[in-house]
């Protein structure tokens, strides 16, 4: 059964706006702007929350009773990263790891191993529960499957794996997954043009779905715990043995239930009735049955007193040991929404904001307000120990792309790098880019400063430089263009903008306090992502472009960026035509990558079709590149072509290539194939030709 909220949203054309953190132009901005008193968080004393809920519904009440309607009464989007392979123990087989964006800081995958030789792997099937795969591969690259255990749905309707990690010492792993599940509600209060004709009133419960399975003996995967509780799951990240989830949580409220012509008294008092409890998500029994527990209490909170949103959102981050057989779950909130997670080691940073957002006309492009802002809240993270920071806030907002917004964010030698995007509205297509104003980038760098401010513990993420700056006016990107890739990397910073052609700009991040454009290249097409293989040399992935800047083919490019002043596109190779699509379009782990001695080998799933966008084909193409003579070789592709039909996401044999794990001599993928009843499974294969 799929879940109804989706189909809900889609014939309402509400999608983009529910994706994003705020309401219409009309909302209140919070006032403050720059000041630390209008950002600090402060721990939750009893009462508060409820103070807090009161006081939106009040202000929400008295937006529909004007008629305004309900601004800022959306949620958040989901972040995602890229890479950073870390090295395998010299002692095991070398094989490939998932992409990170921080090395040491694992992210969930669907395809895992510990050593090379026992892999994991998620079957998400439609139509029935999904499954955890074991798997021995041979010496010989044949893969011999070990066990199949189906994931417990309980409650759920439907279940929808994220992803699972590996514990450090690869005895356990936990898949993290979004569930849903029915409750009674209407959707439609507000929402719903009298005109919309609905089904009886239903209203879709988002689930956080944990599982843990002992792996010890990876033939025989064994269930051992299962945490379930309210929300939606943003992102995940895993440090040493500790898994920690960042989930948002959007409580249905009675008041907020209640119809438009409502008497004042009734509303008032079912405010008044509302608690702070009612903001927090309940952690829920594994097998259902309306038995719930607190996941946490509001002292475990923060709140932000000077937030000015209507938003009723609950972000939470709950950190689990992977080594307990319960999984020994803490959890601390933060009301408020959440657009991007960024993790190191040692640092957990959230970035939010508290002004409204938009979709444009029409509904499919969401319009962020020109003085928009944008939120930082930095935390501790020690030996799953969490301790709230500081708080700063910059100027702009993290892009459109929910993929690539942990990405403008990046900590060095203690100081944080943010790149925003200060324009209201992106652009679809390069005609867009000479009717829209121009909507230049602009990175800050942050400093965290030591003590108590605001009534908070904590301290204040405060600016010590910006770029483009009065010294440094020159702005990053052209009148037009939007920001595509952008990857930090110790004292670089890469960024790539385009409109016609893609000028790839160098960033000098050596003096944090007087940050510069140290180089800048123009090459037509652009890069989406941006992979650093050494200090010397940088892979873009991305799509080529003609003069007019109409899009092409997928394109793999690998720059010199050894002198930061001369950038230099050593070589690039084009693949299909528009229409064209790779493994890093739908997901970060899209990318394999290996390296060996001076060689780093990549295995990059891609759809292909012809100048008639016809003939479509997919491939696992393959490549080495020589970090010592800065070459980039395509390799003999593995795939056949699919002889008619065929979409998006295909891979060999008719289905599409969701993994990649690339080890000594064999490369092994995870294939989405199509049965005669139309739904997906997943198949592994492995290639024992190696590159």
């Amino acid at each position: 059964m799929r879940p109804l909220l989706p189909r809900v949203l889609a014939a309402l054309g509400l999608a983009a706006f529910v994706a994003a953190c705020g309401g219409d132009e009309q909302a209140t901005e919070p006032g403050g702007g720059e000041g630390n008193g209008s950002i600090a968080l402060k721990p939750s004393q009893p009462g508060d929350l409820t103070a807090y809920v009161q006081r939106v519904l009040r202000e929400r009440a008295a937006q529909r009773r004007s008629g305004g309607g309900v601004g800022d009464a959306a949620g958040s989007v989901a972040p995602a990263p890229l890479p950073g392979a870390a090295p395998a123990p010299a002692t095991r087989t070398a094989f490939s790891t998932s992409l990170t964006q921080e090395r040491d800081v694992d992210e969930p995958d669907l395809l895992k191993t510990g050593d090379g030789t026992h892999l994991f792997s998620l079957d998400l099937q439609d139509g029935a529960r999904p499954l955890l795969r074991a798997t021995r591969r041979l010496a010989s690259g044949v893969l011999e499957e070990r066990a199949a255990v189906a994931l417990a749905t309980g409650e759920a309707t439907t279940l929808s794996p994220r992803g699972f990690v590996l514990a450090a010492d690869g005895r356990a792993l936990a898949v993290a997954s979004d569930g849903y599940a029915g409750i009674v509600g209407d959707p439609c209060v507000d929402l719903c043009p009298p005109t919309l004709a609905m089904p009886a009133p239903m209203w879709v419960r988002s689930l956080v779905v944990v599982e843990r399975f002992d792996v010890a003996d990876p033939a025989a995967p064994a269930a051992s715990a299962r945490l379930v509780f309210d929300g939606r799951l943003v992102d995940a990240r895993r440090v040493g043995d500790h898994l920690v989830l960042l989930s948002e949580h959007q409580p249905l409220l009675r008041a907020d239930q209640l119809p438009a012509d409502t008497p004042p008294a009734d509303l008032d008092a079912a405010i008044a009735a509302t608690r702070g409890a009612d903001l927090l998500p309940r952690r829920r029994g594994d097998s259902g049955g309306g038995a719930t527990s607190p996941l946490l209490d509001e002292t475990d909170c923060w709140v932000q007193p000077d937030n000015a949103s209507l938003a009723l959102a609950v972000t939470t981050i709950t950190v689990l040991d992977l080594r307990a057989a319960d999984l020994a779950p803490a959890s601390r909130c933060f009301i408020g929404g959440t657009e991007a997670l960024y993790m190191t080691p040692a640092s957990i940073y959230l970035a939010s904001t508290r002004w409204a957002v938009a979709p444009a006309a029409g509904g499919a492009v969401l319009r962020y307000p020109a003085t928009i802002r944008t939120d930082l809240h930095k935390f501790s993270f020690a030996a799953g120990q969490l301790a709230y920071r500081a708080s700063g806030d910059v100027e702009g907002h993290l892009g459109w792309d929910a993929a690539r917004k942990s990405y403008r964010l990046s900590e060095h030698a203690g100081l944080l790098r943010v790149l925003t995007f200060t324009g209201s509205l992106g652009w679809a297509g390069p005609a867009d880019a000479t009717t829209l104003p121009a909507s230049p980038a602009r990175l800050t760098v942050l400093r965290e400063e030591i003590g108590t401010t605001g009534g908070t513990t904590g301290g204040v993420l405060g600016a010590i430089a910006t770029l483009p700056n009065a010294r440094r006016p020159e702005p990053l990107g052209k009148p037009g263009e939007q920001v595509h890739g952008v990857r930090f990397a110790g004292t670089r910073g890469y960024l790539v903008t385009f409109r016609q052609i893609d000028p790839l700009y160098v960033l000098d991040l050596a003096d944090a306090s007087d940050p510069r454009v140290a180089g800048v290249l123009e090459a037509p097409g652009f890069s989406d992502h941006l992979v650093p293989l050494s200090e010397r040399l940088l892979l873009g992935v991305g799509k080529d472009a003609d003069a007019s800047g109409r899009i092409g083919g997928v394109k793999v490019s690998l720059f010199d960026v050894a002198d930061a002043t001369r950038p230099r596109e050593l070589a690039s190779q084009v693949f299909g035509s528009a229409g064209s699509s790779s493994g890093l379009d739908a997901t970060r782990q899209g990318l394999a990558l290996l390296e060996q001695g001076g060689t780093t080998r990549l295995s990059l799933p891609m759809v292909l079709v012809d100048a008639n966008d016809t003939n479509a084909r997919d491939r696992l193409q393959r490549f080495e590149v020589d970090l010592t003579a800065g070459t980039l070789t395509a390799k003999p592709p593995i795939g056949t072509p699919r002889g008619g039909g065929g979409g998006a996401g295909a891979g060999p044999s008719g289905g599409g290539v969701l993994r990649v794990l690339v080890s000594t001599a064999v490369v092994t993928w995870m294939t989405c194939t199509s049965s005669a009843a139309g739904h997906s499974a997943r198949r592994r294969r492995s290639s024992g030709s190696g590159t």
